[in-house]
């Protein structure tokens, strides 16, 4: 059964106490509901209405509902949740019946996935099925579309003094497949800016770069995740390559903070969500292994790396503090706080 850290929720539920124009008797509907920023989200919300009794209504579009009842949620929650079943690529099929909504949160979209395998999937999914989304569920009510973008629109990021900001300039090898995913992507938020244009929507791209915390899958492509799970097997933590390539990573709590302080902007903007503080990959390894008490880090300086991720992964996120955002959580206690959440879950 899917349960959060209470205290995280709680602390975030006190953050958005105030702000009761943005979310009391507001109404949500959630794509990508499953995945791990989706879960923070409605557990967030959720929590938003039984700490500050907000009337927040939500509603998830899911492939299958009693799946996602049976992992998901508490059976005390689900009164506060309603559900549309129907994967995003296959809307137009679904009744029609009008549906109104305040918000739109856009997350179906998978980046644990290897799109490569199959690149319909990433244009279905992403693409085509923002498309039916639009034709299906907006409408004169809804107000704000938050997409969860990536960090991964601005290409092979160039390594320099500071992070990738909102303006820059994206630099994608279009021979790469996987690059697939930062211009899907980047397709989709050009598709939402033209649906600003045409209509009084405000629509937010939160570019999501690098997160750690209960429920990030540790055994898919996130270095982080995978020395983590080295340390709950009681393995050495394996360093793919030279541990060189540079990321940063912010705790999943500060990641919803960001996201909903994100949705109280009054205009349309592209924004990173991410830490700033960077950190190379060897560093993180070492880090982890202080932390959790494992001695043994292996650098295999085989040459592997992921393919799509730039050797330089960092956002600039001054115009995310200029909203109000201050993270509440360095990496030590996010990495020890995720280890924690997985121990005693064995």
């Amino acid at each position: 059964m899917f349960k959060l850290p209470k205290q995280d929720l709680v602390n975030l539920a006190k953050e958005f106490s105030n702000d009761i124009n943005t979310f009391n008797k507001k109404s949500f509907l959630i794509t990508g509901g499953t995945g791990f920023i989706g879960k923070w989200l409605i557990a967030t919300l959720n929590e938003l209405n039984k700490t500050n009794d907000f009337n927040i209504s939500l509603t998830i579009l899911t492939r299958d509902k009693n799946k996602f009842i049976s992992t998901f949620v508490d059976d005390k929650d689900l009164k506060s949740l309603d559900f549309i079943e129907s994967d995003i690529r296959y809307l137009d099929k679904i009744d029609n019946k009008e549906l109104n909504f305040d918000y739109i949160i856009l997350g179906a979209n998978d980046a644990t996935y290897d799109f490569s395998l199959n690149p319909n999937l990433l244009t279905e999914t992403l693409i085509s099925g923002t498309r039916l989304l639009i034709e299906k569920f907006v409408t004169n009510k809804t107000k704000k579309i938050l997409h969860l973008s990536s960090g991964a629109v601005y290409g092979d990021i160039a390594e320099c003094s500071r992070g990738v900001k909102e303006n820059d300039k994206a630099n994608f090898d279009i021979t790469n497949l996987g690059s697939m995913y930062g211009i899907s992507k980047l397709l989709v938020e050009s598709i939402l800016n033209d649906l600003s244009i045409k209509k009084d929507i405000k629509i937010i791209n939160a570019r999501c770069f690098a997160f750690v915390g209960p429920y990030l899958p540790l055994d898919k492509h996130f270095a982080i995740g995978n020395f983590i799970n080295n340390c709950l097997n009681s393995e050495s933590i394996l360093v793919n390559g030279d541990g060189s390539p540079v990321r940063s990573y912010m705790y999943a709590a500060d990641m919803v903070k960001g996201l909903l302080k994100s949705l109280k902007s009054k205009k349309s903007l592209a924004i990173n969500i991410g830490s700033d503080k960077a950190v190379s990959i060897s560093d993180l390894a070492n880090l982890v292994s202080n932390e959790l008490g494992n001695p043994n880090v292996i650098i295999s300086n085989n040459g592997e790396s992921h393919p799509e991720k730039s050797n330089y992964y960092l956002p600039d996120i001054t115009l995310l503090k200029s909203l109000g955002y201050e993270a509440s959580y360095d990496l030590k206690s996010s990495i020890t706080k995720t280890y924690k959440f997985y121990k005693n879950l064995q």
